[in-house]
């Protein structure tokens, strides 16, 4: 059976591994270039502190030179030169034969014996020159106190003639492993490139192969439908009325009798129709399922899983003397007369070939999930709309990149062009958040991250910003990937009408509702009214999305209470959002986002304001809840204790309040503590000029 399992899914299960082994390899060999890097660059950092240690030894000797009047500077020279000369000795053995050696950072370093042609020769043309160079400082070291001034003299003479062409050696030494490391770069860059066209050339192989058995699957289960749907167009039912005491009423369909192999059925009790068909367990089952069917105070679809009898296989006897196998599907429904159950009225279905058609399209059903299932890891978002949100993350990228290029020297400025960068990157990961895209949202956090910890620091320099130009690169690098792969899903979308046809572009907003709400241990709905009816332009539409994310995320971190807390609150256990957009009679758009919770807490923005020290707890004291509402759109200002991918920033509302600005509009917040919270935006149909350019 795996034998023919392997050869049905064969090219498959290649692909797959192919694919697995592509990325494999390339991971490997990137750990393993990565490492190699790493080490040169610690082997050219070495390499130019040689450079330096040469020309700090004709220094000490200097300094040993003049310091011979004084007893102390002399042994502090001395004890320098030594300590100098020692690590000079020790670097170029490690870097000769390999050895360990001292790094930068006082750590001991295992360095490799330098195996390139420049680089070999470099040092041994050092060695040359560092074999009587040290011979000479070791009998300088060695040599009494009375006859250190001669050999000082012979070793300052000897490193002025060879200091230079020591240094250049060291600087040679340097340019070469510099260029190793280039080359090494550059085939790292070269693998990954190779590797990621490869990775994209086998996915799409896997893709097409998928959907060809997906199709294939279809038409399967389309002939199948077909076939269904004629058998049971021809099918007769056989209907029959017992009551309370099992026994079956008068009037019954013409095809009762041959279904159970009986002339006449009138009057007889139901455990006897079925007493040579069905088990006596069964039977009993069967008994008191039809008894909970008489109890007013119990749902019917509550227990219709409970029918024992919902196919049964039954040997029928025929004219011969034999027995006809078939499936029978029983049915209950409650009959009534006069507002109370007088009747359970049986449905028999002779479904024995609809149970045999099962059987196959079960096993076809199963076959195209697992398609699916597969699918649908690859696909995880609706392909234009990620190529829309996309290119709309170049756009952003391209803002950010901007305000990195742009010239500030204040602590001031930078901080404010800190603040505009963040609410540019806060945006991005609330839209990559709404479309299910855990990457970007992660990366974006990080981003985040680091702006909050430059923003920490006492005093912002330049430099503080390289971390960030690190994580733009990132940022862009995942996304020209993703942009390559959503052009072809894109234009496989327009090529299937009826798949990208039925896509709803709201569905990442109940999508989002659901994933935040899980972080937060909270159970949500989503409950929208109004977005596909209005009809919006692509920059209303784009506000609306924007505006949500972040109400969404606010009314589920801030407002909904957990599970517990609503039913003691005595609430429905699952908290409410809803969005609802209008057309007003004044050719404006309104728009609210309303939720359920615990409503403002005046208190807590109170607090959080007094502890910020931007405002005096007695001057907050006398401030009225509209006052401390309009706390929550100034930037920075957050009530959530510690930051998190959804909340605690303190960027979203202030970005909202800037965004309807643009578009001219108003926003308003209500709240009823332990009841509500609203947000509703009033903006005008028509765009401002500046946008609709």
């Amino acid at each position: 059976m795996f034998a023919a399992s392997f050869g049905k899914y064969k090219n498959i299960i290649i692909s797959i591994a192919l694919f697995l082994l592509l990325d494999a390899s390339v991971l490997i060999l990137n750990f393993y270039m990565s490492f190699q890097i790493a080490e040169d660059a610690v082997g050219v950092n070495l390499a130019g502190r040689q450079r330096m240690l040469s020309q700090r030894t004709v220094k000490s000797l200097f300094d040993l030179n003049y310091s011979m009047a004084d007893e102390g500077a002399q042994s502090d020279a001395l004890e320098e030169l030594k300590a100098t000369v020692g690590l000079f000795d020790k670097t170029l053995r490690a870097f000769d034969v390999g050895g360990v050696t001292r790094g930068a950072d006082g750590s001991d370093v295992q360095l490799q014996a330098v195996r390139s042609l420049p680089g070999r020769e470099a040092i041994e043309r050092a060695k040359v020159l560092w074999k009587p160079y040290k011979a000479s400082l070791e009998d300088l070291f060695a040599t009494p106190d009375e006859k250190m001034p001669l050999a000082i003299t012979a070793t300052i003479a000897y490193a002025q003639k060879n200091n230079l062409p020591m240094l250049k050696l060291m600087n040679d030494l340097t340019v070469d492993l510099e260029n190793v490391a280039s080359s090494k770069a550059t085939t790292l860059r070269t693998i990954q490139t190779v590797g990621i066209s490869l990775a994209i050339v086998n996915f799409f192989i896997i893709l097409f192969h998928f959907i060809g058995q997906l199709r294939d699957g279809d038409r399967k289960l389309d002939i199948a439908r077909q076939e269904t749907k004629k058998i049971l167009d021809t099918v007769n039912e056989g209907l029959f009325l017992i009551d309370g005491d099992l026994v079956i009423a008068s009037q019954y369909s013409k095809n009762v009798p041959a279904m159970f192999g009986r002339t006449e059925i009138a009057g007889m009790s139901f455990e006897v129709l079925l007493s040579n068909l069905v088990s006596a367990k069964d039977m009993e089952t069967s008994k008191r399922f039809i008894g909970l069917l008489y109890r007013e105070e119990i749902k019917s679809n509550l227990i219709s899983d409970l029918n024992p009898l919902r196919e049964i296989e039954v040997n029928i006897p025929d004219a011969s003397g034999g027995f006809i196998n078939r499936y029978l599907s029983f049915e209950f429904a409650r009959a009534y007369e006069a507002g109370a159950i007088k009747n359970i009225l049986i449905t028999v279905n002779d479904v024995t070939d609809k149970v045999l058609l099962e059987r196959e399209l079960a096993q076809v059903k199963e076959q195209t999930e697992q398609h699916m299932e597969m699918l649908t890891g690859i696909l995880h978002a609706n392909p234009a709309a990620l190529g829309r949100f996309v290119e709309g993350c170049f756009a952003g990228f391209e803002r950010i990149n901007v305000l990195l290029r742009e010239p500030a020297s204040s602590d001031a400025a930078l901080r404010e062009k800190l603040n505009e960068i963040f609410i540019e990157i806060h945006t991005f990961k609330g839209e990559a958040g709404a479309l299910g895209l855990e990457n970007f949202q992660d990366l974006a956090h990080k981003f985040e991250s680091d702006i909050t910890l430059i923003k920490g620091r006492d005093e912002i320099m330049g430099d503080d910003f390289f971390p960030l130009v690190v994580q733009l690169e990132k940022l862009i690098r995942h996304a020209e990937t993703v942009r390559g792969l959503s052009d072809k899903l894109v234009a496989f979308g327009r090529d299937d009408g009826a798949r990208s046809s039925g896509m709803d572009e709201w569905e990442h907003l109940q999508k989002l509702t659901q994933t935040v709400a899980s972080r937060c241990g909270k159970d949500v709905e989503l409950v929208t009214c109004g977005l596909t009816e209005v009809s919006l332009s692509d920059e209303h539409k784009k506000l609306v999305s924007e505006v949500s994310v972040q109400c969404i995320r606010n009314a589920i971190v801030h407002g909904i209470e957990e599970p517990l807390g609503r039913v003691a609150n005595r609430k429905r256990q699952i908290g409410r959002i809803e969005l609802r957009l209008i057309q007003t009679s004044g050719k404006q758009i309104e728009f609210s986002v309303s939720d359920d919770g615990q409503g403002i807490d005046y208190e807590a923005i109170r607090r959080q304001a007094a502890e910020s020290g931007i405002y005096a707890a007695s001057e907050l004291q006398s401030w009225s809840q509209k006052q401390l509402v309009s706390l929550i759109f100034e930037p920075g200002f957050s009530t959530a204790g510690d930051a998190s991918v959804d909340a605690g920033r303190g960027v979203g509302m202030d970005v909202v309040r800037e965004r309807i600005k643009e578009f001219g509009g108003r926003i308003r917040v209500a709240s009823r503590k332990g009841r509500n919270t609203q947000v509703t935006i009033t903006i005008p149909q028509s765009l401002p000029q500046e946008i609709a350019a």
